[in-house]
């Protein structure tokens, strides 16, 4: 490897879309328009009825930077995540949703992280709505993993901060030695196929953030998360928790998501009292004194 090459590393764009010709444009020019180089944008249009394909196609004519397209029967975005993940060529890999678009630095900064914090499973940056509102209030970083592995299992109905600690893939970043690990992704994740990688990556390093927002995302009606088929109990505990699972139990890994909601109060008041470290905070004057007054 280069000197060059270490310190511009060539990224690798994955851009899936189906059905979104009234946003594809702007994505795809949101990548174009990036101020970072060496760049590769890979493109699959997952058997769109509209016209997205003729817009990708005149857009990618004289595109700046290398472009692959693929055109392909309706498979779910796990299945066009991994097909473009086969054409990937960079050391860096980003996602972009084609609803979503990046500011021209985002890029150019999360290169920056990845080689200040190499160690990183996941790297991501903030992300805000159309109306200025982020989607995260404070983005998590830190040793997840480790966290998860002290548990061992990890109830779905009480820790969802702490197993939900990273963006939309929009704002996500990875190192390819880290995807490598992971992919291919289940394709029976229709959709969401993220939910699965910000779960399992963690696993081979911390996850570390950007704090500045470098991306905006798009919230309309088509949005996988805002469908009744693709929601909570219809799709996250019946598909993803046993998919994550099945994950672990493959790669000897002990632990475990699952969702109880019985005592629900009880079992929430003693992780906020004890694993947040709160116990001694609230309680500690009135264990020393019990007739203490306020």
């Amino acid at each position: 490897m280069t000197e060059e090459s270490k310190n511009h590393p060539l990224v690798s764009v994955i851009l899936t879309s189906y059905n979104y010709e009234t946003f594809i444009q702007e994505a795809i020019e949101s990548v174009f328009d990036q101020t970072y180089r060496p760049m590769e944008l890979i493109i699959v249009d997952d058997g769109s009825t509209d016209s997205s394909a003729e817009v990708i196609q005149e857009k990618v004519t004289d595109a700046p930077i290398p472009v692959t397209t693929i055109f392909q029967k309706n498979g779910g975005q796990a299945n066009a995540w991994n097909n473009a993940y086969k054409k990937v060529n960079g050391e860096i890999v980003c996602f972009l949703d084609s609803d979503d678009y990046w500011k021209r630095i985002k890029v150019e900064r999360m290169v920056t992280l990845v080689l200040d914090e190499p160690d990183g499973g996941i790297y991501q940056h903030q992300l805000e709505n159309e109306a200025g509102e982020k989607k995260q209030r404070i983005l998590n970083s830190g040793d997840y993993f480790k966290t998860w592995l002290e548990k061992g299992r990890l109830n779905l109905a009480i820790y969802q901060g702490l197993i939900s600690p990273c963006v939309p893939s929009s704002g996500l970043v990875f190192r390819k030695e880290v995807l490598d690990q992971v992919f291919p992704i289940p394709e029976i994740l229709k959709t969401c196929p993220d939910a699965f990688l910000t779960r399992t990556a963690p696993v081979f390093g911390p996850i570390h953030a950007y704090s500045g927002t470098l991306g905006y995302c798009r919230e309309h009606g088509q949005n996988a998360g805002k469908q009744e088929t693709y929601g909570y109990h219809e799709f996250w505990i019946p598909v993803i928790m046993p998919t994550l699972n099945e994950w672990y139990r493959e790669n000897d890994i002990p632990i475990e998501f699952y969702c109880k909601k019985r005592n629900l109060v009880k079992e929430g008041m003693r992780h906020w009292v004890m694993d947040t470290g709160q116990f001694w905070k609230y309680f500690k004057p009135y264990l020393i004194n019990p007739f203490r007054r306020k």
